[in-house]
């Protein structure tokens, strides 16, 4: 096996790439010290301070994250149709909750959205609610989304006659000012998640 090759200052590094040896630098933001070696814990630039002898991993916040097959997101309902209902995009958890691209949108199939018969979209999910969802496809077309695990699904919504959020009780959502009673295919993270 050849030696490893410090990195250079400005050199675009992976997760995972040898950085060089905690003898020659201190580990700073983005770089972690494994058994002697220096390890780069974010895509980004070299940084050495030559001053302070840190080397750090800066990372590149120009391009947003693409979710990927098994990311779990969180989206916003924008439209529910009786076959499937879009999903815009707002962030993926774990990668450092940083936005997405801001036109991305996705789908969530009446497949996809239960384990079981879904007789109407309407009492799965409505316009506005927030959701958390699975990634299952992506390339052509929208992105599909699944909520079949319980803690997927919507994790926050408003009360669709007077907007005013739902306080979940049992499997159902009421309305603590006008008391109205409101299903969804809840997560049960459900208003347990800083969004």
């Amino acid at each position: 096996m050849g030696e490893k090759k410090p990195a250079k200052d400005g050199q675009f590094v992976l997760p995972g790439d040898y950085l060089g040896v905690i003898e020659e630098y201190l580990p700073g933001e983005g770089v972690k010290d494994e058994n002697g070696n220096l390890i780069a814990t974010r895509a980004g630039k070299v940084k050495i301070d030559k001053e302070r002898m840190e080397i750090s991993v800066e990372a590149v916040t120009e391009t947003p994250p693409l979710p990927e097959v098994g990311d779990v997101i969180i989206g916003q309902v924008i439209d529910v149709r009786p076959q499937s209902v879009t999903v815009q995009l707002v962030k993926i958890e774990g990668k450092g909750d940083r936005a997405i691209a801001s036109s991305t949108l996705a789908t969530i199939h009446v497949s996809q959205v239960r384990n079981g018969f879904v007789e109407d979209m309407r009492r799965e999910f409505r316009i506005g609610d927030v959701v958390r969802a699975r990634v299952i496809a992506v390339g052509k077309g929208p992105i599909q989304l699944t909520t079949r695990a319980p803690d997927l699904g919507v994790v926050y919504a408003l009360c669709s006659k007077c907007r005013t959020p739902l306080i979940k009780r049992g499997d159902q959502l009421i309305c603590p000012r006008c008391g109205n009673v409101e299903t969804r295919k809840l997560s049960t993270l459900y208003r347990k998640l800083v969004v």
